[in-house]
């Protein structure tokens, strides 16, 4: 998340010092502290966030009300924005308090319907491409499908200051989890070819390369990374959102697998299923607002201009 992104921290020495102790300070704190003490200090760096970065939140709930219009009013606005922030605060504790849980911790705070999809996918050897959101905690959901015995492997951006990174990553392999690159599109195609589950979040801005599709009602530049891969391998495609509960516990659903447009027109095809894609997080999104990262600039393109 950039609140005040990392390349501007990561800019000068200080910065670059401050992520890299941040990240082993929380390292620290999630190998000896329980789950609820470390929720209690992201809220509380959540309303610090909130406090410091008023741009952001404004953003966030413009954001809210251009897609959502007068359904809810100011104060529910602010509520959600608040709330969305506390998620995403809390979700990176939880990824670093991952590398210290086992897969039985892991199964009984995150429950799994529908995994029978995901199972009836890859029971055709193509592979699938597992999409997903910045919602609820998209990191434990991984953790989940590999506890479940899933062959995972995540696509990310790594941090570019290499302790933090390291330490993420060291997160996500103590369940078993592959990370892969955004650029290595040839070790992609060898994953869904291995017949493997590849977790992508195409629901940020595309600064390159995307096409203009509806999200959420507004014209938005989107990845069309995993349509060109279904096309390329005939792979499933199949939504997976793990939703966080008012328990404290997560519910992750796998939906069933999109179905591939029955066209032979390369641009028509990345076309409609990226936009099936863009539909399947939208409605997520719009069922419970409060677990996407609204703080993100997702539509950075004019609303006149859409494809």
């Amino acid at each position: 998340m950039a609140i005040l992104t990392e390349q501007q921290l990561l800019g000068n020495k200080i910065g670059r010092w401050a992520i890299r102790n941040l990240a082993r300070t929380v390292d620290r704190l999630a190998r000896v502290l329980p789950l609820s003490w470390l929720r209690a200090i992201a809220t509380g760096l959540a309303y610090l966030i909130y406090l410091l970065y008023p741009s952001r939140q404004r953003l966030a709930r413009e954001n809210i009300r251009k897609v959502f219009g007068d359904q809810f009013s100011t104060a529910q606005r602010r509520s959600i924005a608040l709330r969305s922030t506390i998620n995403i605060c809390q979700t990176m504790i939880e990824l670093f308090k991952m590398r210290y849980m086992t897969p039985e911790q892991v199964n009984a705070l995150v429950s799994l319907e529908g995994a029978e999809h995901l199972w009836q996918a890859l029971s055709e050897n193509r592979g699938a491409v597992v999409i997903t959101a910045h919602f609820g905690n998209w990191e434990l959901a991984g953790a989940r499908f590999a506890a479940e015995g899933f062959p995972v492997t995540v696509l990310a951006r790594d941090s570019d200051e290499p302790v933090a990174a390291l330490l993420i990553n060291r997160a996500r392999q103590h369940h078993n989890i592959e990370v892969l690159q955004r650029e290595d599109i040839r070790q992609m195609i060898r994953t869904l070819r291995d017949n493997r589950g590849l977790g992508i979040l195409p629901d940020q801005h595309a600064a390159a390369g995307g096409i203009e599709l509806d999200f959420l009602g507004r014209p938005a530049s989107t990845a069309i990374g995993p349509a060109v891969l279904a096309r390329h391998t005939r792979c499933a495609i199949v939504p997976f959102f793990a939703r966080r509960l008012p328990n404290g516990t997560f519910h992750s659903q796998v939906l069933p697998p999109l179905p591939l447009p029955q066209t032979d027109d390369r641009d028509q095809f990345i076309k409609q299923l990226t936009q099936q894609i863009n539909d399947a997080m939208s409605e997520q999104i719009r069922r419970y607002p409060e677990q996407w990262l609204w703080l993100h600039d997702r539509w950075k393109v004019d609303p006149g201009n859409s494809a």
